[in-house]
């Protein structure tokens, strides 16, 4: 085996046993200091109060491997690795303090915004998009829109998809999982050793977060895992791969993302009454709830459809460029057919309800 393969390995089991030992700790924290999440009627479907400082572990766990891989692999350690650990700082401290007391969603959009251009003027960028009859758009100051719209997008598509135990860990463990192999056959370093954070500290934190979950990540994780994950795919590494990378965790979290834009489209519909920034339980995961499955199944079924993308994401990185939005465009109609089978079903169980 290669030193550079023995260093994702590495990296991987620095940021496992980390988190592993570090989600006891703010599990314990959270219970002296009584941050936990209360049940509820409306949006939450856990039954008895629950910690969610877990997210805190990942913050931590990410540090650490940063300062491992300065230290053990001085030639891996790129300046990107301290520029996300810095804006990832105030992400946290964001989340932590909406965890505390909680932000209007207002307010964190708008600093998410803000620390997304941020991020455009520190490098990490994609200037480029594919053509769908081939080649590249050069998309210039349009690039300046681009990043915080897609970090805004990762972070409140991972946000949005924690609603019930191990769904968003697990699908971003997925999403992990399937970049890593990509950036593996790409020969890129960077986004290996990122990967490979990401992987142990989620792989970790379900040991305590599957159902039934003993803690939560909370915003504070939920945000910083979205937003390593969208720092880490816009980072241009070699010249054409970054047409791809935006195309992959796209398809890897199709449903997440689908969930997101779908949240838009019910907040907009609420905004005459004031209500935008307002949840609700509307989401995928609550819909499939509402038919009878278990939390298991909702997640095991979400699980098994991001494995079938990411897949396709891999076979997607193997084609030319050009293919590109052939393959978002078959997502989109799977994606598509899945959510009015989804509605069909639940307007034949609602007609059932009201014969009976």
């Amino acid at each position: 085996m290669k030193y550079q393969e023995w260093s994702y390995i590495a990296v991987w089991f620095v940021s496992f046993v980390t988190t592993l030992l570090l989600v006891p700790v703010f599990r314990w924290i959270a219970i002296k200091l009584g941050v936990v999440d209360m049940p509820d009627q409306k949006r939450k479907v856990h039954k008895k109060p629950i910690p969610y400082l877990g997210g805190m572990a990942f913050y931590i766990s990410f540090l650490v491997a940063c300062c491992f891989i300065e230290w053990m692999y001085p030639q891996f350690f790129d300046e990107k690795l301290t520029i996300i650990a810095v804006v990832g700082t105030l992400i946290v401290l964001m989340g932590l303090l909406d965890d505390l007391i909680s932000i209007p969603a207002s307010r964190k959009l708008i600093f998410e915004l803000f620390l997304g251009v941020l991020l455009y003027y520190w490098g990490f960028k994609s200037t480029t998009i594919a053509h769908p009859l081939g080649g590249v758009w050069d998309v210039g100051w349009l690039a300046l829109m681009i990043t915080p719209l897609w970090i805004v997008g990762v972070m409140n598509a991972i946000n949005f998809s924690d609603g019930l135990d191990g769904l968003a860990s697990g699908q971003v463990a997925i999403c992990s999982a399937t970049i890593f192999a990509i950036s593996y056959y790409n020969g890129q370093i960077f986004s290996c050793l990122v990967m490979s954070i990401l992987l142990g500290c989620t792989l970790a934190f379900l040991v305590y977060n599957s159902h039934p979950a003993s803690v939560f990540m909370g915003d504070t994780g939920a945000l910083f895992l979205g937003f390593v994950l969208g720092c880490a795919t816009l980072v241009e590494r070699k010249k054409g791969v970054t047409i791809v990378a935006l195309t992959v965790p796209m398809v890897v979290l199709a449903v997440p993302f689908l969930d997101t834009f779908l949240s838009f489209l019910r907040r907009i519909q609420r905004a005459t009454r004031g209500e935008f920034f307002m949840p609700d339980r509307d989401h995928l995961h609550h819909r499939l709830l509402k038919l009878g499955l278990s939390q298991r199944q909702v997640v095991f079924s979400l699980y098994y459809f991001s494995i079938c993308m990411g897949f396709l994401a891999f076979i997607t990185s193997l084609l030319p460029s050009k293919y590109t939005f052939l393959v978002l465009f078959l997502v989109c109609m799977l994606v598509g057919m899945g959510v009015i089978l989804l509605h069909f079903i639940e307007s034949i169980i609602e007609k059932k309800e009201e014969i009976e």
